[in-house]
């Protein structure tokens, strides 16, 4: 009988386990901050941020420039378009990762959701930690 309701509990847990996948749902009313790249840890003063609003509105600091951007979900894919930013140059350096970040997300990307981290997976692997729904501050 304990052995019943042990193998029962653990098929419920198993069930119920993140398997992480995304859905668009799960990304509305969400915000991230970068923290990895390729397992790097990122070091600048003002890391990249990202945030999914209703019907997948997507608004986000680059890292040098605000954005903001219509999100599209296929199966776990997440695809930007009609993107627009502001146009400030912020030195080589963080110009090209933020064009890489912004390319990247209008090419498509993987979406999955593990330990509370958002990793996006285009060429590299973009992982971002959960932040609180406050609008952005940069």
């Amino acid at each position: 009988m304990k052995n019943s309701i042990l193998l029962c509990l653990m098929c419920v847990l198993m069930a119920c386990s993140s398997t992480g996948k995304v859905t668009r749902e799960q990304l509305k009313h969400s915000h991230w901050q970068l923290a990895q790249v390729d397992g790097r840890l990122v070091t600048e003063a003002l890391p990249i941020e990202i945030e999914f609003l209703d019907a997948l509105q997507v608004v986000g600091f680059a890292g040098c420039n605000r954005f903001f951007a219509e999100g599209n979900m296929a199966s776990e894919t997440l695809k930007l378009s009609q993107l627009g930013m502001t146009r400030k140059s912020c030195g080589d350096v963080l110009d090209a990762r933020e064009m890489q970040f912004l390319d990247m997300l209008q090419q498509g990307v993987t979406v999955t959701i593990q330990n509370n981290k958002l990793h996006l997976n285009g060429q590299q692997t973009w992982q971002f930690k959960a932040l609180d729904a406050e609008p952005l501050t940069n």
